[in-house]
């Protein structure tokens, strides 16, 4: 025990404080909201967005500066997801900038970002090659979340930009101003700190704490934590996850301010405020939440941390504390969400499900402080960066543009974790791996470059996880029969592999088996003996008995013991030949069954066939009966005409997905599922109308989130919807249903809807009585007319819709795009409310465009409005115009001359537009004139092609003239001296014109 706390001392740990600890010991699973904001953040993120779409200059660099914590990124995630910026660039990438990024991987990471393939380029100039004609011609905003300095050279990032549109720009974040300066920022934004008040309504919502009934009591001391917080927003919030746990009084919060793990900033040398901040939510945590934390270390920086893999890496490695009434990975789940809670973990930015999460470099380096000798990530090797191959534990060695060496990995005999995901490595020193590596527990070569496991697999007795998924291994060895400790196996898409070998079904404490996207043609072994399976994807079904000349798969009646299961994916489930062995399987006897997926095949050859067979099908799907406590449901290529009888009476799914059930005729009434929150119903091809049959007896769809409807194309209705249905909807979603005349009604009656989005619905008129909308987006509704009474809708976009003529009720709007090849002038409803919009976006082709220009028929509508952007089809930029500024930029090339903006000055007190003399040229005022500027581009060929040259040849005639009429009268040699002069003067005009 002395040792023990010589340790603890050597390791800067402090004693434990079991009263602060227990006072309020019950776990809180709740997350708040990443929506919730405080500060200055809009006037923040507005001004920036002014800047960025200012485009007086062609390419400009802003950066966000701010310490670790202060909200940069949540800043800088605003203006990208603002409709300013999005109608004001083309194109929009992300790219989150990790430490261990030179100027090849951060050039490789946007080409990935933007939508390409690195791994296609060889060497640095065909990276910036194929950059260029991502970028060529596109107006691109580029975001670099957390730059360092040793990570871009100088101008490096101008470098790559000669090729894009103008007005493209790049946005960092940074925590060093001198890295600003080093890359030549045009404007660099100090993050402000946040007021006290801000740093209290913060802490009070981490706190879950009521301001009003509380706060005055517990006001002051709570100034105080934020005075040790330095009122760094992210140390407040885990501050404030702390104090959600001890009861609300001043000496339970007096005894938080006086924690002596406060110092641990001197002791680090790190951000003031906020390594003690972490250090103090670190010390509150159980010991089982701690090992689970430090654990987490291991991950790269900025890598997403998937739910279902960090628990299964738990388990492996021994940290989940197992109960008799509750399974291992119901426990690790609860530890991963009570990691988000106290604010270890954050989703990941602009995402709001809960299985995806991201630390914060900041936790990270504080975690690593405490396991940097057992723990190494990141593009390393052991032994090197500071951390010694004795004693080493865990490796990650993420993807490299250079083979890893795994001989030497080998001789680190004490690993017991070695994750190699996306590493090009190959199969040489596999073989010494598995013999060297006796003690490993989690060994991972997921989208690595090997082709077969060698025999000596057998020697890693110890093995809990092995993940072989995106490989091109062709078979498994028989030796994975002595993997008796193994739980999890993952061979997700593996093309090449089409049988298993027989051991696996020995594999008896099998937790996972995950074949999703691999194709078993061959005999496969028997699974009933592997009954703590509780997460099985890919069980293809097959006959009873199964037949010779189709072998692959399994009896259902397979699943019959396997009752730990949990999530169960069932392929082909129309190959069952009697629906009476469907109850062998025993489904509503899962007690532990949350995920179910069951599929039929997809093969349209089949289609008239199947529907004759489709009682059958129903009679099979009827049978199986999943149990109630199913949370997620998706039924996928179903082709009876009927859902199965117990679909509506699932009175806990939360989420259910129906994709290509495309002979189903009739919809249940679904809105008897109480708890669903997402209803996903797409290519239902001869569904005609969803009628709630229990409309105004009970309140449908009370929880329902997320509604997406697509592909269905003889949809007419949904109907049957009362006052007060659906309150909870956000968000719609209706994609191709060319027959469906209005919406569903239950829509008017959400009381938090903020967005809809339509595309190809065809028969639609009007969009109305939306009370509480703020987005709509419309696309190819060519039958859409009317837009009316949605009075707090804010952004409006229209694609192709010719028809639409009226958008009335719409007291708020301040944001329209309007996208149309046919359109040739603006709508007259625009004109009604061009006064109070902030932003326009115009798309469409040069005819129409030119009407936008000054001086031309639709001036007047342009020159109400805030801000226009108007770009050509191809989304080439047009031109750009401020009001405040009275700013006008032609962006558009005209002709092959590179021209430099148009620049016109402040309004008139008439309302026109004067034009400075300094700032314009001759050219570019009749750039902004009546003429369309596809035609002085004409007119400028003409002249260049033709006049130009017959006036050349003219001054030469008439200086050989004036040299044979020297002799002649002062007269004649005046006349043709005049005409010389006179044929100059025009040419040197022409020449100006044609500048």
């Amino acid at each position: 025990m002395d040792g023990i706390l010589q340790k603890g001392s050597e390791l800067g740990l402090l004693p434990i404080d079991q009263e602060i600890l227990n006072e309020r010991s019950e776990i809180s699973l709740e997350v708040i909201p990443d929506d919730y904001i405080v500060g200055d953040i809009e006037n923040e993120a507005n001004k920036l967005i002014d800047i960025l779409t200012d485009r007086k200059s062609a390419k400009t660099l802003v950066a966000i500066v701010g310490g670790s914590g202060t909200g940069k990124t949540t800043l800088a995630w605003k203006i990208h997801d603002d409709h300013r910026t999005r109608n004001a660039f083309g194109m929009i990438v992300w790219v989150s900038v990790f430490n261990d990024f030179d100027d090849i991987g951060l050039l490789s990471a946007v080409v990935t970002a933007a939508g390409g393939n690195p791994k296609e380029a060889k060497n640095r100039t065909q990276l910036e090659l194929m950059l260029a004609s991502m970028l060529k011609g596109k107006r691109f905003l580029l975001v670099l979340d957390d730059v360092r300095g040793h990570q871009i050279e100088e101008n490096s990032l101008e470098a790559h930009w000669h090729v894009c549109g103008h007005g493209s720009r790049i946005l960092i974040t940074t925590r060093d101003e001198n890295v600003a300066t080093k890359l030549n920022a045009s404007y660099i934004h100090q993050v402000k700190e946040l007021s006290f008040q801000n740093c209290w309504s913060l802490l009070c919502c981490n706190a879950c704490l009521d301001e009003n009934l509380h706060g005055n009591t517990l006001r002051n001391i709570g100034i105080m934590i934020i005075q040790k917080c330095k009122k760094i927003p992210m140390a407040v919030k885990i501050i404030g996850a702390v104090l959600r746990r001890k009861e609300q009084t001043q000496e339970s919060w007096q005894r938080v301010y006086e924690f002596e793990g406060w110092s641990f900033d001197d002791l680090r040398g790190d951000v003031q405020g906020l390594t003690g901040a972490i250090y103090l939510g670190y010390h509150d945590l159980p010991s089982h939440l701690k090992q689970c934390l430090l654990y987490l270390s291991l991950f790269p920086e900025g890598s997403t941390i998937r739910q279902q893999f960090v628990t299964q890496l738990w388990i492996s490695e021994g940290l989940i504390d197992r109960q008799d009434d509750c399974s291992a990975e119901k426990i690790a789940e609860e530890y991963y969400e009570e990691l988000i809670s106290r604010n270890f973990l954050q989703l990941e930015t602009g995402n709001r499900d809960i299985t995806r999460c991201t630390m914060h470099d900041q936790i990270r380096s504080f975690l690593q402080f405490f396991v940097k000798d057992k723990i190494c990530s990141g593009e390393v090797k052991p032994g090197t960066n500071g951390t010694s191959s004795e004693g080493l534990r865990h490796v990650w060695i993420s993807g490299t543009s250079t083979t890893t060496n795994l001989e030497e990995i080998a001789t680190v005999t004490s690993l017991k974790t070695v994750i190699l995901y996306k590493n090009p490595l190959r199969n040489q020193g596999l073989d010494k791996l598995f013999k060297g590596l006796k003690y490993l527990h989690v060994l991972d070569l997921g989208g690595t470059e090997i082709r077969y496991i060698p025999r000596t697999l057998e020697f890693l007795v110890h093995l809990r996880l092995l993940n072989l998924s995106l490989t091109r291994i062709i078979e498994l060895p028989e030796s994975i029969n002595y993997l008796r400790n193994l739980q999890f196996l993952g061979l997700r898409y593996c093309n090449w592999l089409h049988t298993l070998p027989k051991g696996i079904g020995n594999l008896h404490r099998l937790q996972t088996l995950d074949l999703r996207g691999t194709s078993l043609h061959q005999v496969l072994p028997s699974l009933v003996n592997l009954k703590q399976l509780s997460t099985l994807h890919g069980f293809t079904v097959n006959r009873t008995p199964i037949p010779e000349d189709d072998p692959s798969g399994w009896p259902l009646e397979h699943l019959k013991d396997l009752n730990a299961l949990r999530s169960l994916q069932i392929l082909k489930m129309e190959k069952v030949s009697d629906f009476s062995r469907v109850k062998e399987a025993m489904l509503e006897m899962k007690s532990q069954l949350k995920d179910l997926e069951i599929c039929c095949s997809n093969d349209d050859r089949l289609a008239e066939a199947r529907e004759d067979d489709s009682r059958t099908l129903k009679q099979i799907f009827d049978s199986l009966s999943p149990p109630q406590c199913l949370k997620s449901l998706k039924i996928v290529s179903y082709y009876a005409k009927h859902f199965p009888n117990w679909l509506p009476c699932l009175t806990n799914l939360q989420r259910l997905v129906l994709s290509d059930c495309k002979f189903c005729e009739h919809m249940p009434d679904l809105s008897k599922l109480n708890q669903l929150k997402f209803l996903t119903i797409t290519g239902c091809s001869k569904l005609l109308t969803v009628e709630q049959e229990s409309a105004g007896v009970t309140q449908a769809f009370p929880k329902l989130e997320q509604l997406h409807l697509k592909d269905m194309p003889k949809l007419v209705s949904w109907i049957g919807f009362a006052s007060g249905d659906m309150p909870s909807l956000v968000k719609f979603r209706l994609e191709s249903c060319p027959k469906l005349k209005c919406l569903p009604e239950g829509l008017k009656y959400s009381r938090v809807l903020r967005s809809v989005q339509i595309r190809h619905a065809d028969s639609l008129e009007v969009i109305q009585d939306l009370p509480v909308l703020k987005e709509l987006n419309v696309q190819a509704c060519n039958e859409l007319k009317i837009v009316s009474n949605l009075p707090l809708l804010e952004v409006l976009t229209i694609r192709r819709c010719p028809r639409l003529d009226d958008v009335s009720g719409v007291h708020y709007l301040s944001h329209v795009c309007i996208t149309d090849k046919e359109l040739r002038k603006l709508p007259d409803w625009l004109s009604i409310h061009a006064p109070v919009l902030q932003t326009f976006n115009i798309v469409g082709v040069s005819e129409l465009l030119d009407r936008l220009l000054p001086n031309g028929e639709d001036w007047e509508i342009i020159r109400q409005i805030d801000k226009v952007y108007a770009n050509l089809l191809d989304e080439s930029p047009f031109f750009t115009y401020t009001k405040s500024s009275g700013d006008f930029h032609v962006d558009q090339r005209i002709g092959e001359i590179n021209k430099p903006p148009v620049v016109l000055g402040h309004g008139t007190a008439g309302g026109g537009l004067s034009i400075p003399d300094h700032s314009v040229e001759i050219s570019s005022q009749i750039g902004v004139s009546r003429v369309p500027m596809n035609r002085i581009s004409t007119l400028r060929r003409v002249v260049r092609s033709y006049l130009v040259p017959y006036l050349i040849m003219v001054m030469v005639v008439m200086q050989l003239l004036s040299y044979y009429l020297h002799n002649r009268s002062t007269r004649e040699i005046w006349l043709v001296q005049t005409l010389f002069i006179f044929f100059a003067t025009v040419f040197l005009l022409l020449l100006v014109f044609l500048d």
